[in-house]
């Protein structure tokens, strides 16, 4: 059960994290918070490791019941507790206060966090934020979403959902039924107010061709839009190649590495994601390729999650060399579970791999070709300077061998059998 959104993040501003959510009904109780019940169904539902680090989640969902009610500040410190004893350093508990910093993640641009309920039905499974446009509307954590720009949601995967909002338009139509209510049409404006994560220019090889130079500082929700916009701006000035710098990029959203991934390649594998019950599911691109020229890709050991994700789908893929040095290792993805309060649990839901099926976890992601760059030692004025000695003809051609000597080929003539997983994938969803 995906929601819209996906991210990969460490904690919540630099590292892996996927956001997921379920459609886990609040407890019925007759007083008190339901939350800490919450956070054990989540995690009994979700929580990759199915040992719980020895922790018996049933035994404490009966302790949970004979201490209820709870107030609010009770159940936050059950949570957190139970959350701790896990002993995974990512996963944690938010309080609504800290929950609302999730913004810079909403890539629907309107405060929703859509989930697919295990009936199919496409609901709301997080509080709304306060500032956003869903909250301004009324619209509350559990109502249905009938449709979306005139499209029954009926069938629709959580993918499907995503691509609807995101269409062209600066504003989303949708229907929706809270419980035990008549459906109402709604308008939402679309607002993002995260930071542009992208700066490019355009730099004058020596007797060479142009390069454009594109940095993406993170993966949040404007970052496949503007390597768009830098993408094609650097095209009409005349770029022949093009680097994209990851370096120092620690993650975000995960939804940004399929779909930046699909603007070098048409509609590429990108990963495969494994749940905690082992199944293992391909995700591809469903971007359209607007970039064809050769391309480098810069990495280092701040390059974790979401960036080694699109760095070793480009590399997998052969569609670009690898240069740098050997990243962070962050290929675990921690789920962003909308509560009754408005507060959330993150927990970590799935592991990850390349396309060529090596695991990045602890390991990262291995370079075609090791380089420091001045720019590294000497500060941010000397990028100019690591473009030009690294624009030859032999420093953008990329290795006819992908890793473990896997030829690109044997990976790409892999995709046949890829395409039936896909279809078996989006059937699951």
């Amino acid at each position: 059960m995906l929601t819209v959104a996906v991210v990969c993040a460490s904690s919540l501003g630099t590292l892996p994290l996927a956001s997921f959510a379920a459609d886990i009904e609040p407890p019925a109780v007759t007083a008190g918070s339901p939350v800490a019940r919450e956070v054990v169904g989540l995690l009994d539902k979700y929580f990759l490791d199915r040992s719980f680090n020895g922790v018996d989640l049933k035994a404490n969902e009966k302790r949970l019941i004979a201490s209820e009610p709870l107030t609010d500040q009770q159940a936050l410190d059950e949570s957190e507790r139970l959350v701790s004893s896990l002993g995974d350093r990512y996963s944690r508990v938010l309080t609504p206060e800290k929950a609302t910093k999730l913004g810079k993640y909403d890539v629907t641009g309107v405060g929703l966090n859509l989930v697919i309920s295990d009936s199919g039905a496409v609901k709301v499974g997080a509080v709304p934020p306060a500032e956003s446009d869903a909250a301004r509307l009324g619209v509350e954590f559990g109502d249905v979403v009938l449709s979306i720009n005139g499209k029954s949601t009926e069938g629709m995967t959580s993918f499907d959902a995503l691509e609807a909002i995101q269409g062209e338009g600066a504003t989303v139509e949708m229907d929706l039924r809270a419980p035990g209510k008549d459906a109402r049409h709604l308008s939402f404006r679309k607002a993002f107010t995260v930071k542009n994560p992208v700066s490019y220019r355009l730099i004058a090889s020596e007797g060479g061709p142009s390069v454009g130079y594109i940095k993406l500082s993170e993966f949040n929700a404007q970052c496949k839009t503007r390597v768009r916009e830098a993408l094609v701006e650097l095209q009409r000035q005349g770029a022949a190649r093009f680097v994209l710098d990851l370096r120092g990029n620690g993650g975000g959203v995960l939804d940004g590495a399929l779909g930046i991934a699909g603007l070098f390649m048409d509609k590429p594998l990108v990963l495969f994601v494994t749940d905690a019950n082992g199944s293992m599911q391909p995700l591809f691109s469903r971007e359209s390729r607007v970039s064809k020229e050769p391309l480098q890709v810069w990495v280092n050991q701040g390059t974790a999650s979401s960036g080694e994700v699109l760095a070793a789908a480009l590399r997998d893929n052969c569609r670009a060399k690898l240069v740098g040095s050997t990243t962070y290792g962050k290929g675990i993805i921690q789920g962003v579970f909308g509560l009754s309060d408005g507060g959330a649990l993150i927990e970590t839901v799935a592991s990850y791999s390349t396309p060529a099926r090596e695991e990045i976890n602890l390991k990262g992601i291995t370079v075609d070709s090791k380089h420091t760059f001045l720019s590294d030692v000497l500060g941010n004025s000397f990028t100019e300077a690591d473009v030009k000695q690294l624009s030859s003809d032999a420093e953008f051609l990329v290795s006819p061998r992908g890793a473990k000597g896997r030829s690109c080929v044997d990976v790409q003539g892999a995709r046949p059998m890829v395409r039936d997983l896909q279809s078996a994938a989006v059937d699951a969803r």
